[in-house]
């Protein structure tokens, strides 16, 4: 019994010593992250997973595993994976811009961005776009099931999404209840592509990715990202590589860690714009009800896309997004004014296990930001 686990402990050691940063890295992230991203990678069942540390002015990138089963070939930074519902925060982002430009208000009525279809209100009460980004506008997760022969996040379109909401009545009035929904973002993302003038991927890109430097980030991947992207498994896995502008406002989204490592360095900057996005505009107790945001962390208040998570021990106050489908799951949570942000993707579909693999990523957090 005691060979059995020297030797196990020695097939640890030369795993964790093989993960190599995809870049130089900050000595105490490399500490931070050896062996705790080596147990969330075993935890996780996963082929591969893709772990993103931000602390400061450092970052570090590490990948582990395999991105395909078999084929021996780890994960790094360039790795192409489907974040899925982080897409949203995505969408909020690309909102806040258009704010600040004063091209929308989140207090506009959809009805104001439909195009002459009739959305739906209860009692007089109008779905705005606040509504939206925060899950309250009384509309469902799904407009139903998708069709046997659609590939993944390529259903539904914005011409079946607003055939449906034409005859759809709202059970309860916007604003009352928060309920987790897909739909209400892709409703979003096209409200703002009118408010904008252009396509949604082309606002995205324009206002926060272009900017930002995120050349792997989008919906239509090229020949050569599709080449990088990782293999799902589990739930949903694997799917097709394929444009997936359908669902920008809600899933659709690609990515890989380089790209969010940026983008989790630029969220934890001061910024006016940003500050919109991460205000909590709903807590939780002013709610009648709060349905799909408790897994796998309870929910205290909800930002624009963003699920606000209170502080917990040694763990501060955070601002989070899961996503899960297509046989990749994904976190992101950072620690507001204290300059610590975690992203992780692995690319299995497993809601069994996402509980632990986010109270890792949230211990990690706890862990660098002590100050």
């Amino acid at each position: 019994m005691t060979r059995i686990i020297g030797v196990a402990a020695l097939a640890i050691s030369i795993a964790v010593a093989a993960t190599v940063p995809s870049r130089a890295a900050d000595p105490v992230l490399e500490e931070a992250t050896d062996l705790t991203g080596f147990v969330m990678f075993l935890e996780s069942g996963a082929p591969g997973m893709v772990l993103v540390v931000v602390r400061g002015d450092q970052q570090i990138v590490r990948g582990f595993g395999e991105t395909t089963r078999g084929n021996k070939q780890e994960p790094n930074g360039k790795s192409l994976l489907r974040v899925n519902s982080i897409n949203k925060v995505f969408t909020t982002e690309a909102l806040v811009s258009l704010v600040a430009d004063g091209k929308l208000r989140l207090t506009d009525p959809l009805q104001s961005y439909a195009g002459g279809v009739k959305v739906p209100d209860f009692k007089g009460r109008p779905i705005t776009l606040l509504d939206l980004a925060t899950h309250s506008a009384a509309l469902p997760r799904e407009i139903g099931d998708a069709p046997a022969d659609a590939a993944p996040r390529t259903w539904p379109t914005s011409v079946d999404r607003w055939s449906w909401l034409s005859g759809y009545s709202l059970p309860w009035a916007p604003g009352t209840i928060a309920a987790y929904s897909n739909v209400s973002f892709d409703l979003l993302s096209d409200a703002i592509e009118t408010a904008d003038g252009k396509p949604f991927p082309e606002v995205l890109r324009a206002r926060v990715t272009a900017p930002l430097g995120m050349v792997d980030t989008g919906f239509a991947p090229t020949a050569e990202q599709c080449e990088r992207l990782m293999t799902g498994t589990g739930l949903g896995g694997p799917g097709p590589c394929v444009d997936t502008h359908a669902t920008n406002g809600s899933g659709g989204l690609y990515s890989t860690g380089d790209d969010m490592a940026m983008w989790l360095r630029h969220n934890l900057e001061a910024n006016e714009t940003l500050a919109i996005s991460h205000a909590v505009y709903w807590q939780r107790q002013s709610l009648a009800a709060a349905i799909g945001f408790d897994e796998p962390t309870p929910m205290a208040g909800l930002g624009l896309g963003w699920v606000s998570v209170a502080a917990n021990g040694a763990q501060p106050t955070l601002l989070t997004k899961s996503g899960g489908g297509v046989g990749f799951m994904s976190y992101v949570a950072f620690a507001p004014g204290r300059g610590v942000g975690v992203f992780v993707a692995i690319n299995r579909t497993d809601f069994g296990i996402f509980a632990g693999l986010v109270g890792a990523a949230n211990g990690l957090i706890a862990t660098l930001a002590t100050r």
